[in-house]
């Protein structure tokens, strides 16, 4: 089952072992969970969605994303409140990772 909710876009991918792949906006991972958002058909509104870890393909999930130019990072918040919690990251010469900007904004 291939999941493309959200405008086509490029978006990074998860793929899981049950052959499912997520576009997503944004993922990170806490307690072994899997949290990760989607835009909804309409490209107005995110939808959050958790997972346990182990549904992951991580290899394919890598491989993939190296592919499409993505650096497949895991932290242990959202995009947002990392970049809150990591100021260095945003400031000039600094690397953030790939992101996409709320609806509306």
């Amino acid at each position: 089952m291939y999941i493309t909710e959200g405008a086509s876009r490029e978006l990074p991918q998860l793929y899981l072992k049950d052959g499912t792949v997520y576009n997503v906006t944004d993922y990170w991972l806490v307690s072994g969970q899997l949290h990760f958002t989607t835009l909804d058909p309409s490209g107005t509104k995110w939808n959050e969605h958790t997972i346990d870890f182990s549904q992951l393909d991580l290899e394919k999930t890598t491989d993939v994303s190296k592919q499409r130019g993505f650096n497949f990072l895991l932290r242990d918040e959202p995009l947002g409140k990392y970049l809150q919690d990591h100021p260095e990251i945003g400031a000039p010469g600094g690397a953030p990772p790939p992101s996409v900007k709320p609806p509306g904004s």
